[in-house]
């Protein structure tokens, strides 16, 4: 059964609308570049972008970004996911968890090659979506490295990524990059009652957009884990820092380890490196935050600290380790260095 929530059965793209403007034109001028990067963070609807420009050009233009059509052949085989000439290179799921994997392997990587030498079924030509390819390590990246080099013609690839930075400089230099913005509190507010008109009854909506920072992705994982309540407390127990609750912390994390498939973990604990990330912009910048924590070090070490939390959490995730040791871990150990330095 398909996912409604997934970027592949999207029937819009919600904003965008330069980088909607910048594909659509290089379409129909025939003049498609063969490698397209698409960064932004996570949940704005970069991979939803890359399925509508493959919509766009597996149907020969019959579907645009303005027009979708989901009875067109090319869509219907799209969203099927048995399209020949199309291709998706994507983080696996757990199956115990089905949660997404940390990272997309080298064996994944190296599929790539053989769909770029089968010869195309329609006449319309090949596309591959390469999705967050800032998850593979440097051997991934050096796999599809030559395939971005050199494809074959009539081949066009859609890269998404978080940020440019965390790719190889080869890979980077071979695509046209196209930065996406965060999406407004209303175009988020849109995507969601699209999805499903009741989706913000009982919610705090204006809470759960200033949370969900401009991601839609953000904003569904909280609605669907249920996870708003556990993040307003999450914060409440961060902001006195380097002070910290030991009972609040530990009733957070009990009521994080009865989330069912650990669902809630994740949406969490993005959104904890998330405050703390935005927490050291705002140093940074001399500005305020949305999520109202500061470290109370220096910029250097509340550096040090992000890395440490998030150290333990792609430990968690990649060895499938108790989320409730997990979060009370890293709390402690954020509380820890911040003593430090106080």
């Amino acid at each position: 059964m398909t996912d409604p929530f997934e970027p592949s059965q999207s029937q819009a793209v919600t904003g965008h609308d330069s980088a909607k403007e910048q594909i659509a034109q290089a379409f129909k001028s025939g003049r498609m570049h063969h490698a397209w990067l698409l960064t932004g963070p996570q949940g704005i609807g970069k991979a939803t972008l890359a399925y509508h420009a493959a919509h766009m050009i597996l149907s020969g233009g019959a579907n645009s970004f303005e027009h979708f059509d989901p009875e067109n052949q090319a869509a219907r085989l799209v969203r099927a996911g048995s399209h020949p000439d199309f291709f998706v290179l994507q983080r696996l799921r757990d199956e115990k968890t089905d949660l997404r994997r940390a990272m997309i392997s080298v064996e994944q990587a190296r599929s790539l090659a053989p769909f770029l030498t089968m010869t195309s079924v329609y006449s319309f030509g090949r596309v591959a979506l390469l999705d967050e390819v800032h998850t593979m390590n440097v051997n991934g990246q050096n796999a599809i490295l030559k395939l971005i080099e050199e494809p074959p013609s009539h081949t066009v690839l859609f890269l998404t990524a978080t940020t440019a930075g965390a790719l190889l400089p080869t890979i980077r230099s071979r695509c046209r990059l196209l930065p996406l913005e965060p999406l407004s509190a209303g175009q988020v507010k849109t995507i969601l009652t699209r999805l499903d008109p009741n989706a913000l009854e009982g919610v705090d909506a204006e809470k759960l957009l200033r949370f969900a920072g401009g991601s839609a992705g953000r904003a569904l994982s909280l609605l669907q884990t249920k996870a708003l309540d556990l993040f307003e407390e999450l914060l409440n127990i961060l902001k006195p820092m380097p002070a910290l609750d030991m009972a609040r912390l530990h009733a957070l994390a009990d009521k994080l380890a009865r989330k069912e498939q650990g669902a809630a973990f994740e949406a969490l604990s993005t959104l904890f490196l998330e405050a703390l990330s935005d927490s050291i912009t705002s140093m940074a910048q001399e500005r305020e935050n949305r999520f109202g924590f500061f470290f109370a070090c220096p910029l250097d070490r509340a550096m040090e600290a992000w890395e440490d939390v998030s150290g333990i959490f792609s430990a968690a995730k990649t060895g499938n380790l108790d989320s409730r040791l997990a979060f009370i871990h890293a709390l402690t150990t954020l509380s820890q260095k911040m003593k430090e330095q106080a």
